[in-house]
């Protein structure tokens, strides 16, 4: 217990005040996150420097392009199995500029398909050892890590 607390997002942007990228992951509940993507959406409009968001939530990816347009929107994902594979492509139709993909689901057609065909960027989550950078980087193009240093792990 302290008097510590987490900053809102806006002071966070404030803050980092353009300095470097921010990826920005929406979590919503739905039919009680009206208006998120589009409160989002204004404070990155504002942001000096490059900004992105993302979501697992499909409600809130469609809003993207209506709430946040000019801001690169991702799918957050992970799964290989057929159903989960499908509703990924379906986000497609939703102008995703990027995907953040589960490490240990790589490698799966959707990956293969947006960073073969569509030239589309993937991230990898969590990446937290050196299979999982190897991994990364033979199937994907970035990583989402913890609990190590990256410059201390082999790229091959």
């Amino acid at each position: 217990g302290t008097a510590d607390h987490l900053p809102t997002l806006q002071q966070a942007l404030d803050l980092v005040d353009g300095r470097v990228p921010m990826v920005v992951e929406l979590k919503g509940v739905p039919g009680r996150d009206e208006g998120l993507v589009e409160s989002v959406g204004e404070m990155l409009k504002h942001y000096k420097g490059k900004a992105a968001i993302m979501s697992f939530d499909h409600w809130l990816i469609r809003d993207f392009p209506k709430h946040a347009p000019g801001i690169p929107g991702g799918l957050t994902a992970y799964g290989n199995d057929v159903k989960l594979i499908e509703a990924h492509f379906a986000m497609l139709a939703h102008d995703i500029a990027f995907a953040s993909y589960a490490a240990g689901d790589l490698p799966n057609r959707f990956v293969s398909f947006v960073r073969e065909r569509l030239k589309m960027p993937v991230i990898t989550w969590t990446v937290l050892d050196q299979p999982a950078v190897d991994l990364t980087f033979r199937y994907a193009d970035q990583m989402t890590f913890e609990g190590f240093e990256p410059d201390l792990v082999q790229v091959a």
